[in-house]
């Protein structure tokens, strides 16, 4: 274990640029994400609090801005900034009395798959990716109606009719709120679909699971480390899906998720 980490952070050194350096010092030593790189991550933001998206360059979205906060929790300070206040007040503000998100229907033309604005499978994602945010940003009292939205459409099985993704999200969101029904019926169904998981969304559900506090000791946790590790390749990295230069990004994912559950073995465990 600890040679895969000691592997993976030569990788990033080797390859990735000064964010991805600062937040490598913040995972392994816990030193804080220098303010100016803290700037950089929150420039862009828009009037009205929300961030604008690549295919949207002159509007705010939901998903954009869910994307700004995500960063500045994996880089493990920044929280108390104000453009983190607005950009929650932002995503408040787009919450609809139903308890979902969608983005704008004046994006409808504009929006990929994952985004459009009256899909039922974006909009899962959209809510449960926002309120899982929020949930981290410590606004659990005001999410009980989104969480209850999304175990609407929570199959008996916990199948959710959407991407994969979404259902680490709304687990980890009903972890957070204390709803452990729901949360273990999707934790089960994750598990039958965990050989399928590319190491793109291993991390992401490992991390995710983690921030809402799920044990290591869960097996399907133990059995995501598991398959991470085998997926590591010699130089260290791990390979992002879209072959797209991420790998750098990919790897510090890894790191992260392996930080959450195998703490321990950061600390001397060869196991």
């Amino acid at each position: 274990m600890a040679d895969a980490v000691a592997r993976a952070a030569a990788f990033v050194r080797a390859q990735g640029d000064a964010l991805a350096q600062a937040r490598l010092a913040w995972l392994l030593a816990g030193q804080p994400v220098p303010d100016a790189l803290l700037t950089e991550l929150l420039a862009g933001q828009r009037a009205d609090g929300g961030y604008a998206p690549f295919w949207a360059p002159a509007s705010s979205s939901v998903d954009a801005t869910c994307y700004r906060l995500a960063q500045v929790l994996q880089v493990g300070g920044g929280l108390e900034r104000p453009e983190v206040g607005r950009a929650t007040e932002f995503l408040h503000y787009r919450q609809a009395p139903g308890g979902f998100w969608q983005e704008a229907e004046t994006l409808a033309e504009l929006a990929p798959p994952w985004a459009a604005p009256g899909d039922l499978a974006a909009t899962l994602y959209l809510t449960a990716n926002t309120s899982f945010l929020l949930a981290s940003l410590g606004a659990t009292a005001e999410l009980n109606r989104a969480a209850a939205w999304l175990a609407q459409h929570q199959a008996i099985n916990g199948n959710l009719p959407s991407f994969l993704h979404t259902h680490w999200l709304a687990a980890g969101l009903w972890l957070q709120l204390g709803k452990a029904e729901p949360a273990g019926a999707t934790l089960d169904y994750l598990a039958t679909r965990l050989p399928e998981l590319s190491a793109n969304n291993l991390t992401w559900l490992m991390t995710t699971l983690a921030q809402a506090g799920l044990s290591p000791a869960v097996p399907l946790l133990r059995d995501a480390r598991t398959r991470l590790l085998v997926l590591q390749a010699a130089d260290g990295r791990w390979p992002s899906d879209d072959l797209s230069g991420r790998d750098v990004t990919v790897t510090l994912e890894a790191l992260a998720a392996l930080r959450f559950f195998a703490k321990g073995e950061y600390d001397g465990d060869q196991s």
